[in-house]
């Protein structure tokens, strides 16, 4: 008589995303506690590169692996999913990062021990992803500001809210905001932007709500046009940012789309679920409905 068969769960741990390490270094031992060993195989590896976690992730895909789990932030998330992409693997999230974007969206615990338990019970849904040229993102991508405070960000020394509302704070001032021409489902659309934010998610992280009727399953991308409010109104707009109604400050346009072409004179870096990274000049975002099976609450 055959034995009875184990569901394969992956973890794959980034050690240098931005939760302490105490909280780390709990993954394996509640991944023990609740995955009963008579039902799950589980395997435990940690990233040694920023690419190491896509090439973890597609190898396990193709090896046949049920549950694919990245342990990280946003970034982490991003290259687990462009991995399993494609594949048959279901992919799972243990919030360890900075802003956990995506985490916050679909409500999974920012506890290691309850984001595991989400595993154990099994529940998934199948939410949309967005590719923008060879790129996949599950959560949001953006031009201008936004990409400058990402790239900043990723080479500041500490992590955490109040290193990037910091960098955020003193880049705002100097910054000129740029001409963008895009093509949105047909239409050609120009506009003059602090940053324009393609979100498939409401949130950049942090619970800072960009578009707050994003959805993750409705087949379309949400393009967010954000237009420079005056130095001495920027309180008063972050304040609208955290309440999620920065759709009512009057600084914000939003798009729904199933497909954008971004025309741009310079290769300039995008933020792409929260890290900067060049994908080409001209950016072609479109939307791939019903992409990922993911475990949710």
């Amino acid at each position: 008589m055959s034995g009875k068969t184990h569901k394969k769960v992956l973890f794959i741990i980034n050690p240098v995303s931005g939760v302490s390490n105490s909280k780390k270094a709990g993954i394996e031992k509640a991944a023990m506690e609740h995955l009963d060993a008579s039902e799950y195989a589980v395997e435990f590896v940690y990233t040694e590169s920023s690419n190491h976690a896509f090439e973890l992730s597609r190898d396990a895909s193709m090896a046949g692996v049920n549950i694919i789990v990245a342990v990280g932030g946003d970034g982490t998330a991003n290259r687990v999913i462009k991995g399993l992409f494609g594949s048959t693997s279901i992919f799972a999230l243990v919030p360890a990062g900075s802003g956990n974007g995506l985490a916050r969206y679909l409500n999974v615990p920012l506890d290691v021990d309850e984001s595991i338990k989400l595993i154990a019970k099994g529940k998934t849904r199948d939410i949309d992803t967005v590719t923008v040229n060879d790129e996949i993102f599950a959560s949001i991508a953006g031009v201008g500001f936004d990409a400058l405070v990402a790239k900043k960000f990723a080479n500041a020394g500490r992590r955490g809210f109040f290193s990037y509302f910091h960098i955020a704070l003193q880049a705002y001032p100097s910054y000129r905001p740029r001409k963008y021409k895009m093509v949105i489902d047909g239409k050609t659309v120009n506009r003059k932007a602090l940053f324009v934010s393609f979100a498939n998610s409401n949130q950049f992280g942090y619970n800072t709500v960009i578009s707050p009727a994003a959805s993750i399953e409705d087949g379309l991308v949400d393009v967010c046009i954000v237009q420079k409010a005056p130095v001495i109104s920027a309180p008063y707009i972050l304040g609208l940012l955290w309440r999620n109604k920065l759709d009512t400050s009057g600084y914000l346009e939003i798009i729904k789309a199933k497909e954008v072409t971004l025309l741009r004179s310079k290769n300039r870096k995008i933020n792409l679920d929260g890290e900067p990274m060049k994908v080409g000049k001209d950016l072609n975002i479109r939307v791939n409905p019903g992409s990922l099976k993911i475990i949710v609450p």
